[in-house]
């Protein structure tokens, strides 16, 4: 997620060696100092709700069952003796400082990894996913490949029947599948510039989001009582918080804004650094992890460029680096420009 503007071209560009180590001596100088961080008063409600991420493009009856996918273990490269304020602190230094650029759509295109269930049968799953937007009420467009899925068996509690166009139940495939090419279709104009999903609630546009830490904090904990008290039920405040962050990283809020969104998760007591890890991409950049209800033994990992305050990667782990689904994005930014995949049908 990264929202540092840094996407003046399409973000595609690697920092260069200097940026790194200069991003690197910046954060050893910041841990050195030892700043006191203020501390996060949003009220603590119980877990509950997860923030739901875009729909895509699908053919078959497919469920997500939570990003637990793959079982490989990565540990981190190194361990890094700094606090998630320090990393949170000095990406927001650096993304402020980001240039403002423009261009006809804002991009995003992100490779995820999950299990899902095709059928009867489960699947472990990785796609590419990408969204070339003009902006509310304007030209935007989405597309989607498959880089390949796996069958891992019968799913836990039988599944949902896969069923042709007339209605009747297909031969349930159990065989694994090869990876397509993209395929595009015309959308409304204007998600990529709004949140996450917010429930029932129509997410705000990222573009009117508060720059300063504070009015941010206030407008998100504001939101959040608006979500419980639609939705029904209790939200974690610090989940509410983290997705929040992640989307804000890759749409076209101002620099200002995403620097804000990092201050404020400086302020979380509950967040760690992981250290040195490499990406799903092969990316190097710096962990930032936050606990997730799964009886002690989950976390969700925030994979962040020290050089540039780029967002990397989300990642869900298994403790202690067993890397179990993740969403790492490919690229973003501003661009004029949408691919000339062929056109797709949706459903």
């Amino acid at each position: 997620m990264d929202e540092m503007r840094m996407i003046g071209t399409l973000l595609d560009e690697q920092p260069s060696r200097r940026s790194v180590e200069e991003g690197r001596a910046r954060l050893e100088r910041e841990v050195r100092s030892r700043r006191r961080a203020p501390r996060f008063s949003m009220p603590r409600w119980r877990i509950a709700a997860p923030v739901l991420a875009a729909g895509t493009v699908a053919g078959v009856t497919a469920i997500a069952v939570g990003m637990s996918s793959g079982t490989a273990v990565r540990a981190p490269d190194e361990t890094a003796p700094m606090s998630a304020r320090t990393v949170l602190l000095s990406a927001a230094s650096t993304v402020e400082r980001s240039p403002l650029t423009r261009g006809k759509y804002w991009h995003v295109v992100s490779q995820e990894r999950i299990k899902v269930i095709l059928g009867t049968g489960i699947f472990d799953h990785t796609s590419q996913t990408g969204w070339w937007d003009a902006g509310p009420g304007r030209e935007a467009w989405s597309a989607t490949r498959s880089l390949g899925s796996r069958y891992l068996g019968p799913a836990p509690h039988g599944g949902p029947k896969v069923i042709d166009d007339g209605g009747k139940p297909r031969p349930e495939r159990t065989t694994d599948s090869p990876p397509t090419g993209w395929t595009k279709v015309k959308v409304p104009g204007g998600h990529a510039f709004r949140l996450q999903e917010w429930g029932s609630l129509t997410p705000p546009d990222v573009r009117r989001l508060p720059e300063d830490p504070e009015d941010l904090k206030i407008f998100l904990a504001q939101a959040l009582k608006r979500l419980v008290k639609a939705e029904g039920g209790p939200v974690d405040p610090a989940e509410w918080l983290f997705s929040n962050a992640q989307k804000i990283g890759t749409t076209p809020a101002s620099p200002k804004t995403l620097g804000a969104m990092y201050r404020l998760l400086a302020t979380d007591p509950g967040l760690r650094v992981v250290g040195q890890v490499t990406d799903p991409l092969g990316r190097k950049g710096t962990a930032i992890a936050r606990p997730v209800a799964d009886g002690g033994k989950g976390e969700e990992w925030l994979v962040i460029d020290p050089a540039t305050g780029r967002m990397l990667a989300q990642e869900d782990v298994r403790k202690p680096a067993t890397v179990t689904g993740y969403r790492a994005i490919v690229s973003y930014g501003w661009t004029n420009t949408v691919p000339d995949y062929p056109l797709g049908t949706v459903g």
